[in-house]
């Protein structure tokens, strides 16, 4: 049996960021995975971070960083890596006067997450607050490539191998790294 490797995004060093101009829309991003994809969409105006705190020009992002639960992309991104991602989910247009970017939503999927095997904190609700374990039952995924869990949808965005290493190889993948956050045996 092959090993299923499972991928989260990371936020490297040194790269532009992209922001909501509002900060009530990050309530619209973080909802995202919650919205049916026939829902009107109205893109989110948004702006690129390109200093840091020290002031320092940050490098130019293909996939500007937004958070773990997202993908942004930005320009020749949307056009290349677009298309990839299409087949999984969404990639919804944004609003920037920088540059031209696109929103990634991946879809919930139910009964993927191991809850038993998972090291798993929750609120005194019993509602998952993270989880910093997590173990997949990944025969549940059959061909699905990217989604969040239906019971965390406000978190993390998974991505099996095989979509991780066909971003990868377009070479439009800077500004967000892939880290391996479940790997089967």
């Amino acid at each position: 049996m092959v090993g299923v490797r499972i991928f989260g995004p990371n936020v490297p060093e040194g790269y532009e960021w992209a922001l909501p101009v509002h900060s009530g829309e990050f309530e619209v991003i973080a909802t995202l995975a919650e919205r049916s994809s026939r829902a009107a969409w109205n893109p989110i105006r948004m702006k690129l971070l390109t200093l840091d705190d020290r002031g320092r020009t940050r490098q130019h992002a293909h996939l500007p960083w937004l958070g773990s639960g997202e993908l942004v992309l930005r320009d020749e991104a949307i056009d290349v890596i677009g298309p990839l991602l299409r087949r999984h989910g969404e990639v919804l247009p944004l609003q920037c006067d920088d540059a031209r970017l696109a929103l990634f939503s991946a879809p919930q999927v139910a009964g993927v997450l191991d809850e038993q095997r998972s090291e798993i904190v929750r609120f005194t609700s019993g509602r998952i607050m993270t989880i910093p374990a997590a173990v997949f039952r990944t025969e549940v995924l059959g061909h699905i490539q990217a989604f969040k869990l239906t019971e965390m949808p406000r978190g993390q965005l998974y991505l099996a191998e095989e979509l991780v290493e066909s971003i990868r190889a377009t070479g439009f993948s800077s500004g967000t790294d892939f880290t391996v956050v479940y790997e089967s045996r």
